[in-house]
């Protein structure tokens, strides 16, 4: 009775972004960018507050990341009963998920009785990069010279307008989803120095978007705001499909232009300090 009183149970465990459906687990662009959480539930037996003249009872939790016959462990902790709660959190970060190719990934319940009790493995696949087949984006309201002024409209000190235009028919299909990654560089040709990181917008494709395309708007704070003189920004989309990438885009271009002659500071606002 004693042996089966202190038995863990380690029950599958979920990625945030990540679909728990998808057996061979496509991870999202915008998840290999940002990385993510994961999530693991309580546990059956889980450590319990000690009687008086007991030992503290605890669980040790670690978690293993597998690629390449390589294992790693990402993430240790112990429990006690004053840790109780729902679930448990760990990071999966973009560095852990660097490497294109399949990995594996685990975690392991200690007690405090030195029984080991491993979870069920989620394989997850990992391609940073689709080779580009789709149209770049497109800037409907840059000059002909490809550039966002003060002057244009809608004005930049709100936002920049990103268009996604249609693709052939059954490029796009309802509920596919649009990561927009857009970045900033401190030079006209969108090479670096780099002067925003990353940054990622979501836009689920339904309606007449497939056969019209759409448009994604860029908030000036604080994605336009750092680009200011001889700037510019790249833009490009990957197509995910039930949480996988499918098609991903060329690099579309815009220029930034926010200094207006004997004005004090660039229009909008100056650049982040």
């Amino acid at each position: 009775m004693e042996q089966q009183s202190n038995q863990l149970t380690a029950e599958p465990f979920t990625l945030d972004g990540i679909s728990s459906s998808d057996p061979d687990g496509h991870v999202p662009p915008d998840v290999l960018i940002n990385g993510t959480k994961g999530r693991i539930p309580r546990w059956a037996n889980f450590p319990q507050k000690p009687l008086p003249g007991e030992d503290e009872d605890y669980t040790e939790l670690y978690v293993y990341w597998e690629q390449n016959k390589e294992t790693t462990k990402i993430f240790c902790e112990r429990y006690t009963y004053i840790d109780d709660k729902p679930e448990f959190e760990f990071d999966l970060t973009a560095e852990h998920m660097k490497e294109d190719g399949v990995a594996e990934i685990y975690y392991l319940l200690l007690g405090s009785n030195g029984n080991p009790d491993e979870s069920p493995r989620r394989k997850l696949t990992i391609v940073h990069a689709l080779k580009p087949t789709l149209r770049r984006p497109a800037f409907p309201n840059a000059d002909l010279w490809g550039y966002i002024n003060c002057k244009t409209v809608p004005w930049v000190g709100e936002k920049i307008q990103v268009e996604i235009v249609p693709e052939a028919a059954d490029i796009f299909q309802d509920e596919d989803v649009c990561v927009l990654v857009w970045q900033g560089f401190a030079t006209l040709n969108g090479s670096p120095p780099v002067l925003t990181p990353q940054h990622t917008f979501r836009e689920i494709i339904d309606g007449d978007k497939p056969v019209k395309g759409f448009v994604i708007d860029i908030p000036f704070d604080p994605f336009i705001r750092p680009m200011f003189a001889n700037h510019s920004a790249i833009a490009r989309y990957t197509i995910l499909r039930r949480g996988v990438p499918i098609y991903a885009s060329h690099p579309g271009l815009v220029k930034i232009d926010r200094v207006e002659s004997g004005c004090p500071e660039p229009c909008g606002g100056g650049p982040l300090k």
